[in-house]
């Protein structure tokens, strides 16, 4: 079944309301308050059944000022909207403001309901058609159908309540998978022997009963206790519909009206947007950066100062690139639509379009930001994912993590990350975290610097120790995370960029070339080991010994690079061909009488009980024998 969000707007007294009940058989007005006054304050539902196929959720929004927010409430996520104009009055000053807001909440269909027909002159009725059509041109209604109407007498209802119907048919069919729930809650109430109840209009995704889903910006898990749809119970409830939502394991002072209902990690709290605001082209105030407003979105309401990033003061009509920074925490999407108000006199001016709903906090007229928040704002999906990631990637961001921020499945986004890999857009350092070239060129450059500077400093070293190089990659990305920086380095490798040896990392061009002095050094430190034998002195003794103590230790390093010398624990190190001719007399003998003591080894190999035991343990290490209770036996 396809489920379609019908909105009310227009100026208080109307009719909206009694429009409302003439169609549908509903009042609205549920409030004693709104029976005495007779005037809607909060907002009221109703439904209307096309066809067996086809379900109108109705939402009667306030027509008077006092009560815009409500309003606002209700006119987000709203299918199209049944526009009421009263006969006897014609456009007011609510009426333009609804219809401004309407514009700006990007509502595409709707219906022009001309009520209170019954109570005018034909004379005065063409006028305020006249002025109905004037003041609508450059509107989404500029070519909507205007209907003369009576809720008091009927006169043409059916035929209004038929072309709403064909409306709904031609209205898009909203998306219903579950990644994508949203409720923004505009009631809270408790029910003797359920708990707490929200309402609001699914606005996208689906709901089961009996799943687990998140309130944000709170970020509460709560549980799905039982569902209704106008009423009626039901295990699922789809995008278009009004549902009521009972919630096991959270109080009614825990969630309040503006919160949102959604998908478990779908959204992210934020106290900062990147947004374009168009002012009203009614508005009777600039909008001047630093101002101070009050933002409405979904079902809720927040202060916030409006920075114009491209601009010092937009006029009336005029668009430009702001970041709204908030007094509390609220969670949207990209795409989402808002509205502005001054703080006082509380004053419609304008509205807009998210593009970073969790936004880093930003500088006027950077060239550069201004950029990305154009291709935000005017580019393909393809695009607009393509800067998000290119934003995201020294956090080193999961699919999940752009799909959030770009406001789409994750199965599209991952589809188009692939498509950006085979363009080499992108680049897939693990098996669904994703970097922009360009980052990667960064990671590359920095890479490139940390050991050009070390093969300066240490001439005579095959290369960074990979351990340290993971380390001093990820402080000079200012990477929050370690892991991906092994990825990046076998990345580097494959690429040719760099090149390893063992547990070292060099650049892929190094080769060591001695001077005349360092080989010297280098053959003065391999004769000092090869005269030592098993007998072998601490390497700070052997550093001693020379006067650049710092090339003296490189190049101990650097003879182990190359084979010459072998660390059994640092600081001893022992010359290749000893630790070769005790490994042979070590194998003859235990191939002779099957195992060797300590004290055996120690007396075949001549030498002291200290560097027996120190051979052995290193042989034992490299798993070339092994212990077999006070004795060794090769390994198997």
């Amino acid at each position: 079944m396809k489920h379609v969000i019908m909105g009310t707007a227009g100026h208080v007294d109307h009719g909206k309301t009694c429009l409302i009940k003439a169609l549908t058989g509903t009042d609205t007005d549920r409030l004693k308050e709104e029976k005495q006054r007779g005037i809607t304050i909060e907002l009221g539902f109703a439904r209307l059944s096309g066809s067996e196929d086809l379900e109108i959720g109705i939402v009667d929004v306030p027509g008077h000022e006092k009560f815009v927010r409500h309003m606002l409430a209700g006119a987000s996520g709203i299918d199209m909207v049944l526009f009421v104009i009263a006969a006897d009055e014609g456009m007011m000053p609510q009426t333009v403001e609804h219809l401004e807001i309407l514009k700006m909440l990007h509502i595409e269909k709707g219906i022009i309901a001309l009520t209170k027909i019954d109570l005018v002159e034909e004379e005065w009725l063409e006028m305020v058609k006249e002025d109905v059509r004037e003041s609508t041109k450059g509107t989404f209604l500029e070519n909507a159908e205007l209907i003369e109407v009576s809720s008091q007498t009927g006169y043409q209802i059916d035929y209004l309540r038929a072309r709403i119907c064909e409306m709904a048919e031609a209205c898009s069919l909203r998306r219903e998978e579950e990644e994508l729930l949203r409720i923004p809650v505009d009631r809270v109430f408790t029910i003797d022997g359920f708990g707490t109840v929200v309402t609001g209009t699914l606005t996208e995704g689906s709901i089961k009963t009996g799943e687990e889903i998140w309130i944000y910006p709170s970020e509460r898990k709560v549980k799905v206790r039982n569902l209704q749809v106008h009423g009626k119970p039901v295990k699922q409830a789809t995008a278009g519909q009004r549902t009521a939502v009972n919630l096991a394991g959270i109080k009614k002072v825990d969630v309040r009206r503006g919160e949102v209902l959604a998908a478990p990690f779908s959204m992210e709290k934020s106290r900062m947007l990147d947004v374009r605001v168009s002012m009203f082209d009614t508005a009777k105030r600039p909008l001047e950066n630093g101002a101070r407003l009050h933002l409405f979105y979904g079902s809720a309401e927040v202060l916030c100062k409006a920075v114009l990033l491209d601009a010092d003061i937009l006029q009336q009509g005029q668009s430009g690139f702001a970041q709204l920074r908030l007094e509390e925490d609220i969670a949207v999407k990209r795409g989402d639509r808002f509205i502005l108000r001054f703080y006082s006199p509380l004053e419609s001016i304008a509205g807009g379009v998210v593009l970073d709903p969790v936004a880093p906090k930003r500088k006027r007229f950077q060239e550069t930001a201004l950029d990305a928040l154009k291709r935000k704002d005017e580019g393909s999906g393809k695009e607009v994912l393509e800067q998000i990631l290119l934003e995201e990637s020294q956090k080193f961001p999961q699919e999940r993590l752009l799909a959030r921020k770009w406001g789409g499945l994750r199965t599209e986004a991952a589809e188009l990350l692939r498509e950006m890999e085979e363009l080499g857009t992108a680049y897939r350092i693990d098996k669904d975290v994703y970097l922009h070239r360009d980052f990667l060129r960064t990671v590359q450059t920095t890479a490139e610097q940390i050991l050009e500077d070390y093969h300066e400093k240490n001439p005579v070293s095959g290369g960074m120790v990979r351990e340290e190089l993971r380390v001093r990659l990820k402080n000079g990305l200012h990477a929050s995370d370690m892991r991906p920086m092994d990825a990046l380095i076998a990345g580097m490798i494959d690429r040719g960029i760099l090149k390893e040896a063992g547990n070292t990392v060099a650049l892929s061009g190094f080769s060591i070339q001695y001077t005349e002095e360092q080989r010297q050094i280098r053959d003065a430190i391999e004769e000092i080991y090869q005269k030592a034998g098993v007998e072998i002195p601490e390497s700070e003794e052997v550093i001693d010994g020379f006067k650049d103590k710092a090339l003296a230790r490189q190049m101990i390093e650097r003879l182990c690079g190359e084979g010459v010398l072998v660390k059994l624990e640092y600081p001893n190190y022992m010359h290749s061909e000893t630790i070769g001719w005790a490994r042979q007399i070590l194998k003859e003998t235990i191939a002779e009488k099957g195992q060797i003591t300590l004290a055996e080894y120690r007396d075949k190999i001549e030498t002291s009980r200290k560097y027996a035991m120190m051979i052995l343990e290193y042989f034992d290490r490299e798993h070339i024998t092994k212990k077999n209770g006070d004795a060794r036996v090769l390994w198997e």
